[in-house]
């Protein structure tokens, strides 16, 4: 008898069916790991932004001689999304936050986009001023029980 040497249909399809395979699993190995990546540079989006606006703020706080001379939330209370807050301090720095825009200015210059709320509030404590800000933006929650609050 002659042997042949050569590729089967068998082993073709068995080839093919085993590289469909390994394909089908690299994709989706590499779709989750595209996935996981693109939602960590999001957060580290929204970490930039609120360290970007504490980092300001906590100057004006820690400034000597520096107060609080007014907070409001300018606006329609009907229409949330007219709102704006905004705090002013004795050294004429002001932020203010603009719901319909998303945006949080330092006197007339923009260090936040793409915020969700940053909403400031002050009460008297033990003869100290009390301010809390509440701070959100995509996945990083600073309200409420988290929010940042300052002794002045």
């Amino acid at each position: 008898m002659r042997q042949e040497k050569g590729i089967t249909t068998a082993s073709i399809i068995v080839y093919v069916i085993v590289i469909t395979i390994a394909v089908s699993l690299l994709s989706v190995v590499t779709g989750y790991f595209r996935n996981v990546l693109s939602e960590n540079l999001i957060q580290d989006e929204d970490y930039e932004k609120y360290l970007t606006f504490a980092s300001y703020f906590v100057q004006d706080v820690q400034e000597e001689g520096n107060k609080v001379v007014e907070i409001a939330n300018l606006g329609d209370h009907n229409y949330v999304e007219r709102s704006i807050y905004y705090i002013r301090f004795s050294n004429d720095n002001e932020y203010k936050f603009t719901v319909k825009d998303r945006t949080l200015y330092r006197n007339d210059s923009l260090i936040c986009d793409r915020v969700d709320l940053c909403r400031f509030s002050q009460e008297e404590e033990n003869g100290k001023t009390k301010l809390k800000v509440e701070f959100l933006v995509g996945k990083l929650d600073k309200t409420e029980e988290n929010c940042l609050v300052f002794y002045m």
